[in-house]
């Protein structure tokens, strides 16, 4: 069962959908880092400024801390808006000496370092149970002496207000991103349908086409890099249009040169009965027609051979072993004919270009012309020299006046007596064209008589 195959539109969607919305996630969660990153930096520094408010308190006097904590300050420390502050004060020995001596002192791990112009160090922890964000102030005061004493100053937050904080990002973040992601998806839905139109626009075109329309695919309003693909159907269409009009030519050939030899075969058997010979006769007959036949398939062959597979790039042919089979196959016509027949080598060895089959059926129809169109006890020599091979027979030659023609299709220079088709010499000649040679004639022959066709191969 075939497996089913996604539409353009859905590809197109696909690769661009997915990873774009891979991209708005990857940039929503930066986003949203880089938004709660912001956000505790601002609370950290409202904490160091409650730290800070709380210092300024502080007075050394008469060997103990005294906090005047003002009613501002007070205000601030117990009363914070949305999240509760708690403060913790102890000297460098950590012993406690005001605020809440439950406070989680400072964990041990990196030294405080310096951050806004003061000594303060910034964590989480947890206090009765709930967790809050402490900032741990390094704070030096100096009492009536001017003696200073290192003090360390905690001040904890509940993190309500922070959470809430968080929490109100995230859902912007995703409403904005989510809008984003949407409205990229319309854009890109709404470009695909409007890119892939032309498509559409050219299926109907093709569609409207008439069945024999072969003619080349202009494609104007096509984008750029269909044009490629265009240019390859304009190929492929060029190669149909030419193998069915060789297939119409091939039967047109075939109705027109048939219809004759079997009408006639028709009255003759008809005439079987009653005059032996048209028995003779309708056996000739019977002969022409699969002659006929024969060529008209070597002629198709031989048109098709361009547009149809070839054989391997380089593919060579033995010239010499090619012209011994054929002279061995109508060797036995021939000797019933009464012709002298033969065949000579020129070379030790010759290789040419081509297909063996195709080159097999040029030089038989050559051999076939000179033994249907010679007189019996002719001789006919097949000889085979540097990169040619041709037919010499010494018969009554080709009149001047019909050499320029016989290669045609059809065209007979033979007396009416002698029967033939005239496709013969047009097989070959189109068989030495597609396997890159050329078929000449040359007639009369010394002395004065007969014929030579010569395939011949340029040097390569």
């Amino acid at each position: 069962m075939a497996q089913a195959v996604a539409s353009l539109r859905a590809r197109l969607l696909g690769w661009i959908l997915l990873p774009l919305a891979g991209l708005i996630t990857l940039n929503a969660w930066v986003a949203y880092g880089n938004a709660v990153e912001a956000s505790n930096e601002a609370y950290d520094r409202a904490l160091y400024l409650a730290s800070r408010a709380l210092a300024e308190e502080l007075v050394w006097r008469q060997g103990a801390l005294q906090v005047n904590v003002l009613r501002a300050a007070g205000y601030l420390l117990e009363n914070h808006t949305g999240s509760r502050l708690y403060y913790r004060v102890g000297d460098a020995a950590g012993r406690h000496l005001a605020g809440d001596p439950t406070l989680p002192a400072p964990q041990a791990g990196p030294a405080a370092s310096v951050r806004y112009h003061a000594l303060v160090q910034f964590e989480d922890g947890e206090l009765r149970g709930r967790p809050v964000r402490l900032a741990h102030l390094t704070h030096v005061l100096e009492d009536e002496e001017d003696r200073p004493h290192i003090l360390k100053i905690s001040v904890a937050e509940t993190l309500e207000t922070r959470q809430q904080m968080v929490r109100q990002q995230l859902r912007e973040t995703l409403v904005s991103q989510g809008l984003l992601l949407l409205a990229a998806a319309l854009l890109v839905v709404v470009g695909v349908q409007r890119g892939i139109r032309p498509l559409e626009h050219f299926r109907q075109r093709l569609a409207a086409r008439d069945d024999d329309d072969f003619s080349p695919i202009a494609p104007p309003d096509l984008p750029r890099e269909l044009h490629p693909l265009v240019n390859t159907l304009n190929g492929y269409l060029a190669r149909l249009g030419r193998l069915i009009d060789i297939r119409k030519r091939f039967l047109d050939n075939a109705a027109h040169q048939l219809r004759t030899p079997l009408t006639v075969l028709k009255t003759q058997l008809a005439l079987a009965d009653r005059d032996p010979v048209a028995v003779a006769a309708a056996r000739q007959t019977t002969d022409d027609a699969v002659r006929l036949t024969e060529q008209l398939l070597a002629m198709t062959r031989a048109e098709h051979a361009s547009a149809l597979p070839a054989g391997s790039e380089g593919e060579t042919v033995d010239l010499l072993g090619l012209a011994r089979q054929v002279t061995q196959e109508y060797l036995p016509r021939a000797l019933q004919q009464g012709d002298d027949f033969g065949f000579e080598a020129r070379v030790d060895a010759c290789r040419v270009p081509g297909t063996a089959a195709l080159l097999h059926d040029a030089l038989g129809n050559l051999v076939d012309n000179a033994l249907h169109h010679t007189p019996p006890g002719t001789r006919i020599t097949v000889r085979v020299g540097p990169r040619w091979v041709e037919v010499e027979d010494h018969g009554p030659g080709i009149a001047t006046e019909h050499q320029a023609h016989v290669f045609e299709r059809f065209y007979r220079a033979a007396p009416a007596s002698v029967r033939g088709s005239g496709l013969g010499l047009a097989i070959a000649r189109e068989i030495a064209q597609q396997q890159g040679a050329t078929l000449t004639l040359r007639s009369p022959a010394a002395p004065a008589t007969g014929a030579i066709f010569r395939i011949e191969w340029k040097e390569g």
